[in-house]
């Protein structure tokens, strides 16, 4: 294997890990349950430790190049503090990097698990010199990340790109982040589950779409999801728009009639006329294999 970077993609359920060497091929690759680090230490000291024996039964130390994490969470602009992480919070408002570095003397990198899922989808499609590249994920919430020339837009304070969070009046749920009307409380797969519950509760989650996709309650939902990804179109006109997630990549999910919701929602003609909408290669190493071509990019200068 050579010399490697190790990536890490940490969910609320499971984290994964593996490690990337500099010819791109993955090995090592687990996935795990994040419950490790609800045991009442330091979550950051259990992902060491976690780490160290990792690394001692899969590959030589002297060897590791970059340790580089994401997170489903807003990230210090630089880099190194997780604020919040509705899904994960034993990790909000934690300096992440400070002891990985000591621990492991190599750069160490952290950041929102969408901008590396972004980052995986633009290496595989050797796509990283157009111009405007959006990343959308439909899944639990409504994750998002935008590339701009060549880097990641992080905004004054590194919590640019919250899609999600985007106020909808007289809508009065309480979101996960602590506001009122985000749109993703009407808009994500928990609301589907709602929807699930409330209306079609004979059927399971993974078959809402196969049975029930002509429900008009299913379409107006449908629709709703666009209304983000036409409002963040409109903003930037973008070059390329890249949609996944799991809510998008259920069976029966309506694509057809969820890309012509986006094309009324999107300015005329531009850009409604020329947009270039892709869908996510939903590989579930993805995110630990963008953390590490991101890696391999920083390192590079």
């Amino acid at each position: 294997m050579g010399k490697y970077v190790i990536g890490i993609d940490i969910g609320g359920t499971h984290f994964r890990v593996g490690m990337v060497d500099e010819n791109k091929q993955l090995y090592n690759f687990v996935r795990e349950s994040s419950s490790i680090f609800y045991n009442g230490a330091n979550p950051v000291e259990i992902l060491i430790e976690y780490l160290k024996t990792f690394i001692e039964n899969n590959a030589k130390k002297d060897e590791l190049l970059s340790i580089s994490i994401g997170f489903p969470s807003t990230i210090s602009k630089d880099r190194r503090v997780v604020y919040s992480t509705p899904n994960l919070n034993v990790f909000s408002n934690v300096d992440v990097v400070t002891p990985l570095e000591e621990a492991f003397n190599v750069p160490i990198f952290i950041n929102k698990d969408v901008n590396y899922l972004l980052q995986y989808e633009i290496v595989q499609r050797n796509v990283a010199d157009l111009g405007i590249i959006i990343g959308i994920f439909i899944g639990t919430g409504y994750g998002n990340s935008v590339y701009i020339n060549g880097q990641f837009l992080i905004g004054k304070n590194g919590v640019a790109t919250e899609l999600g969070h985007i106020p909808v009046a007289h809508v009065t749920h309480i979101c996960g982040c602590g506001n009122e009307g985000c749109i993703e409380t009407i808009a994500s797969g928990r609301k589907l589950e709602e929807i699930r519950k409330k209306y079609f509760p004979e059927t399971s989650i993974s078959e809402i779409f196969l049975r029930h996709r002509e429900d008009p309650i299913l379409l107006d939902f449908v629709d709703m999801l666009t209304i983000p990804v036409a409002t963040e179109i409109n903003i930037f006109d973008p070059d390329l728009v890249i949609i996944g997630g799991g809510v998008v990549n259920m069976e029966g999910f309506p694509r057809e009639y969820f890309e012509s919701c986006i094309y009324k929602h999107t300015r005329k003609p531009y850009p409604a006329q020329n947009l270039n909408i892709s869908y996510s290669l939903e590989d579930k190493k993805a995110g630990v294999m963008g953390a590490a071509y991101y890696a391999f990019e920083r390192l590079k200068g």
